[in-house]
């Protein structure tokens, strides 16, 4: 449980390192905290013979604009401004921390990264670094165009339509003429 928390929080640290105004001894200890309340959170919550069970209690997420209360709590504890790691963290960020995996995703439809995995040991973070941490991220949000309005149409006054041919010219399947009978010789063999 240790690893896999120390990668999530080696992980959330980067991001509050890219603020001008943390000090290493802040990131320090917004480290050792973070480390702290996980272990605390998730005593009674880790269980390696099914490490997905209790995975939405352990998640971490930033919704809207509202910061996970344990990085909340991470932060009042080692006098990082909540403002600061509200601008460091992604919006839309979900970490999940399981037994032998840590993995992240950005957005609503973000792909899920992956930063720790047991069979592949840690995964390096310079993938992640494409864009400069020192600017938060936003997710974008895609939604479909809006539904046109239900109107209900209501037909009045129909006018029914006549066929312009005689019913002479109709021709029902009754009436309609069968092709010739063409016999095909079978030849035997």
């Amino acid at each position: 449980m240790l690893l896999e928390i120390t990668c999530a929080s080696d992980f959330l640290s980067r991001y509050v390192a890219a603020s001008a105004s943390c000090t290493p001894q802040i990131i320090e200890a917004f480290k050792t905290q973070v480390v702290a309340l996980m272990q605390e959170k998730y005593t009674n919550h880790w269980d390696p013979q099914r490490p997905h069970y209790g995975n939405g209690y352990r998640a971490i997420t930033c919704f809207g604009g509202k910061v996970d209360p344990l990085l909340c709590e991470a932060a009042k504890n080692c006098d990082l401004p909540l403002e600061t790691l509200a601008n460091q963290i992604p919006k839309d960020l979900v970490l999940w921390v399981e037994p032998f995996s840590v993995s992240f995703r950005v957005g609503d439809h973000g792909t899920i990264n992956t930063i720790y995995d047991a069979l592949r040991g840690k995964v390096s973070m310079n993938q992640f670094q494409q864009k400069p941490l020192g600017r938060p991220s936003y997710a974008v949000r895609i939604s479909p165009p809006p539904s046109p309005p239900n109107h209900t149409v209501r037909i009045s006054h129909a006018i029914p339509i006549t066929s312009p041919l005689t019913k002479a010219q109709i021709m029902t399947p009754s009436a309609t003429p069968s092709p010739p009978s063409t016999k095909i010789p079978i030849m035997a063999h």
